[in-house]
């Protein structure tokens, strides 16, 4: 299996801009933590949800089975690997909750009645020993996933042990979408927050994967699972799957809160919608369906290099564009504005991980660097 060749420049390159990043997103940190903070959590939740999507579509395939799985196991298992620095991310955030998280340092009997109700749930201790939980819960999870879809291990395994793990995953899911993302606007009540999150996070590690893949290798030439059927069109019909349950539940979510006609539901797309925001949510629009869909439903794009290519591509870029629109303009509204801030946490965490990233996947035996074991393939 031919596998993309990352020179040591890009490494280098990565490491670099990673460094400079940090050591920016420290000085904002120190000048202005509130804005520094919120640069930071955006990104770092972004960065968190490819290692929690690639997971699911693991369990997922490990349910269902397919060629398309196979294709993509390596680049899947190498996001999966970066688990333990995801994690890492969120610490700074962590320590200082009250810069981005209002409940974290707001006096009870000032907030209002329907906030005051969650405070039982949304105080400082409960809300880090739930995050410690779901951390260990991945971990263990992750390592569990990495012996499963080992190359050397026997494809027979039973589907138990992955309908087991998609469960629990997907509990630690809407635990953590609850803490870390509605919790920011305590205000806001949605039932299908935590579902639209893992749809989006499966989408975000699926277009990775299939980006990483393409570029490594001639899946639009490469039999799939039908006779006229190429391997690039089964993986680019996968990521179409996924997109479309990502915007069925984002579509259902504003149906239900406009026929709900609730002033503290409203809010939240009434503040996605002006200052500037509403332009990132046509982008994000274009980006994550417009484009895609009618990418997907061409079927030379999907036997093309480029197409691939490009599909991918538009697919991530849009969402990081989701997770920017959904988490960055609360924070933006409590006092923390968009500013170079925002840009040197991108470039700090993200170019660590993206360092990380292509270090496992340039030779997947660097997995057992977590895992504990040695792997050939």
């Amino acid at each position: 299996m031919r596998r993309p060749a990352w020179p040591d420049g890009y490494l280098a390159s990565l490491v670099l801009l990673a460094a400079a990043g940090l050591l920016l997103a420290a000085i904002g940190l120190f000048f202005d933590p509130r804005r520094a903070l919120a640069g930071w959590l955006t990104v770092a939740l972004f960065l968190l949800g490819l290692p929690l999507g690639a997971m699911t579509i693991l369990m997922v395939h490990g349910l269902t089975r397919g060629r398309w799985g196979e294709a993509l196991r390596p680049p899947l298992r190498a996001i999966v690997a970066t688990l333990p620095l995801a994690l890492l991310l969120l610490l700074p955030v962590l320590v200082p909750l009250h810069f981005v998280f209002p409940w974290a340092g707001t006096d009870p009997a000032m907030s209002p009645e329907t906030v005051r109700q969650k405070f039982a749930y949304l105080n400082v201790p409960f809300f880090v020993i739930r995050f410690i939980v779901c951390a260990m819960i991945w971990m263990v999870l992750g390592w569990l996933i990495l012996g499963w879809t080992a190359p050397d291990k026997d494809r027979g395994t039973a589907s138990r042990p992955y309908a087991i793990g998609l469960i629990v995953h997907g509990l630690a899911v809407t635990v953590f979408a609850i803490d870390w993302m509605l919790s920011i606007e305590p205000d806001f009540i949605s039932s299908i927050y935590a579902m639209l999150e893992a749809a989006a996070e499966a989408v975000g590690a699926f277009a990775l994967a299939l980006t990483v893949l393409a570029a490594g290798r001639a899946i639009e030439t490469m039999p799939g699972g039908e006779d006229d059927t190429a391997l690039g069109e089964d993986v680019a019909n996968m990521l179409f799957g996924f997109m479309l349950i990502w915007a069925y539940l984002s579509f259902m979510q504003w149906l239900i809160i406009w026929a709900g006609d609730l002033p503290e539901e409203i809010h939240w797309y009434i503040l996605r919608s002006q200052d500037g925001w509403q332009y990132l949510l046509w982008l994000l629009i274009a980006l994550q369906f417009a484009v895609p869909f009618a990418g997907f439903l061409n079927r030379s794009a999907k036997r093309s290099h480029r197409g691939l290519l490009g599909l991918g591509a538009f697919v991530l870029a849009g969402h990081f564009t989701d997770v920017v629109w959904r988490i960055r303009p609360a924070l933006s509204a409590a006092g923390a504005p968009v500013s170079w801030t925002d840009l040197a946490a991108v470039a700090g965490a993200s170019g660590a991980w993206c360092a990380l990233f292509l270090w496992t996947l340039s030779e997947p035996k660097r997995i057992a660097f977590w895992h504990g074991r040695q792997v050939r393939g």
